[in-house]
């Protein structure tokens, strides 16, 4: 236990410090859902938590605490229970610490993510950001949703169980190297149904694996991605997955047996370098790759996101319209690319180790191994 307990220990710590020296931000705040912290005589001192420092119980708890400004970051831990359901109202940087930790190798210490059923973003945290989150379903249908009711917004690396729901008037969205799984039926974006409704505006929604449909209109309206790039869709086989209108709609891979998709209203314009399972999907359109048997150019990797990856041989995996490999792991600029289990750009501690024997004059040998992601 006590050794145990000593690795817990070392985590928390190693953790905090690459978070506190190396995230760009004024000050970076812990928040554990299973700290002891009320704010009046305990502030999350059972996870080392101090009245100057303290480690927050909710999210909420540290966005409404004073000293927590604009442009600091909340770093949310790896738990076994589900967090509290969040309200941003201030410009924060929240980073969980991604997800599928349990099947991707060197990923995290204690693998455990960050499970929250909803996150809504409202007055006051435009130009926020939500990185490595487990937004997942719950039971309610208003879970499994990230809420943008504000303008400029990047959702990043977060594993996302229902949808994106967007508010109207809105512009300027990041949706970037996120998981859209298919736990359930839904759009990975949605727009209200009023026809009142304002479509949000340049959105960008690239490097994202979609197990589910975007189809992203209703009677009314259609939406459109400003760019939709280095995607993989693998929705429901043989039925429409994707319509939209895009500004770009590049290096994309359909990967699902007979999908079909409808973009800007059918005409393809600026459609090209395209990997698709349906001969007639875009057929036309330049330097369209077809696939008979997807088998032949994913690899068989045994990890959810994993499986996502191409095979480096395969005759099918040619390059995008930037010569680097179509899909969510392609692109010119690594930090781009999707990220296996959403990993933030920081340093991880993926393992710690003592011989639990102190030794005379250098006290308890500890061994951590951590590497960097882009």
């Amino acid at each position: 236990m006590k050794k145990k307990q000593l690795f817990s220990n070392i985590a928390v710590i190693c953790t905090a410090l690459l978070f506190s020296t190396l995230v760009n931000s004024q000050t970076t705040w812990r928040v554990n859902n299973q700290s002891n912290y009320d704010g009046v005589t305990l502030f999350g001192d059972n996870y080392g938590g101090t009245t100057s420092f303290p480690v927050f119980s909710k999210i909420d708890e540290a966005v409404a605490y004073p000293n927590v400004i604009d442009g600091d970051t909340l770093h949310i831990e790896g738990s076994t229970i589900d967090y509290d359901n969040a309200t941003i109202t201030k410009q924060l940087v929240i980073i969980g610490p991604g997800y599928f930790l349990t099947e991707n190798p060197n990923v995290s210490n204690n693998t455990y993510d960050a499970k929250i059923g909803w996150i809504s973003f409202e007055s006051g945290s435009e130009f926020s950001q939500v990185i490595g989150m487990n937004v997942l379903n719950n039971g309610s249908t208003s879970t499994g949703t990230i809420y943008l009711n504000v303008n400029e917004i990047t959702i990043k690396r977060c594993r996302i169980a229902r949808d994106i729901d967007f508010d109207t008037q809105l512009s300027g969205f990041y949706i970037l190297q996120n998981f859209f799984s298919n736990t359930l039926d839904s759009n990975a974006l949605s727009l209200g149904v009023s026809t009142n409704f304002v479509p949000p505006q340049d959105v960008i929604f690239n490097n994202n694996i979609c197990e589910k449909t975007l189809i992203w209109r209703n009677n009314f309206f259609i939406g459109t991605l400003l760019e939709c790039n280095n995607n993989i869709f693998n929705g429901p086989a043989n039925e429409l997955n994707l319509e939209f209108n895009a500004g770009s709609f590049q290096n994309n891979i359909l990967r699902a047996p007979g999908i079909t998709a409808i973009i800007n209203s059918g005409t393809n314009n600026n459609v090209q370098f395209n990997t698709v399972s349906l001969s007639s999907v875009f057929s036309g359109t330049a330097n369209n790759e077809w696939v008979p048997n997807m088998a032949t150019l994913f690899v068989a990797d045994d990890t959810t996101d994993g499986n996502y990856q191409l095979q480096s041989d395969s005759t099918f995996n040619v390059v995008g319209s930037d010569g680097t490999e179509r899909g969510a792991f392609g692109g010119i600029v690594p930090g781009n690319r999707y990220n296996l289990s959403g990993l933030g750009a920081i340093p991880v501690v993926y393992e710690v180790t003592t011989t639990g024997v102190s030794e005379a004059g250098t006290g308890l040998p500890v061994t951590i191994q951590a590497r960097t992601n882009n």
